[in-house]
């Protein structure tokens, strides 16, 4: 679902996609999806498990929230460094995909950027997770024996609707400023990071 939504969003708004941005970070994310294998590997020797579905990683839930709320409100402000900095992102959200799942609100902050308008962060920050998507896709089926075939009846509907729900908002955006939308996605990512935080202490599903 994540990977089609992505995808869909970067199709749509491919003509505000910076390949420099996304060239870097699919170098970390290879590298992050690289050590990610090697971690998994060593856990399933580790814990004498068959299968990564047996090892539970939800106690990261927490630390990522935690991470997001320092980076929108306790960070303070500093000089944005530009340079390789994606390489960094890519590398955290390769890494860490593998035992999050979806890492969108781990990566969306950093796009937070004076030089990213608002179709800007939506284009990139998805075709980044597809990058991060589509590595995972063999590690999913070797390790945690994920079965994409059996769910595949359901795409066509789902790349149908969500082709339409991604070009009306992308009509919609264009009534939103700038600042507005950064106000919201900063908003959106506030709650999400309380809701990894407080849904994991307070034992409430994610």
């Amino acid at each position: 679902i994540q990977m089609v939504s992505n995808g869909t969003r970067t199709f749509v708004f491919q003509d505000h996609i910076k390949k420099k941005l996304i060239s870097e970070y699919l170098i970390g994310a290879l590298i992050g999806l690289g050590l990610s294998v090697f971690i998994v590997y060593e856990l399933m020797h580790f814990y004498d498990v068959s299968s990564a579905n047996q090892i539970k990683f939800d106690y990261l839930k927490p630390i990522i929230g935690l991470y997001i709320l320092w980076y929108l409100y306790l960070r303070g402000t500093k000089k944005e460094q530009k340079n390789k900095l994606f390489i960094i992102v890519g590398f955290i959200g390769g890494l860490c995909s593998i035992f999050i799942g979806a890492v969108g609100p781990l990566i969306a902050p950093f796009f937070l950027r004076n030089d990213l308008n608002k179709e800007n962060i939506i284009a990139n920050k998805a075709a980044c997770q597809i990058i991060t998507h589509i590595g995972k896709i063999p590690i999913f089926m070797y390790f945690f024996h994920v079965n994409y075939i059996e769910q595949s009846y359901i795409l066509l509907p789902l790349i149908i609707s969500v082709y339409i729900g991604t070009n009306i908002g992308k009509k919609l955006l264009g009534s939103i400023s700038e600042e507005t939308f950064k106000m919201i996605f900063k908003v959106c990512l506030t709650i999400i990071a309380l809701r990894l935080v407080l849904g994991e202490f307070l034992f409430i599903s994610m």
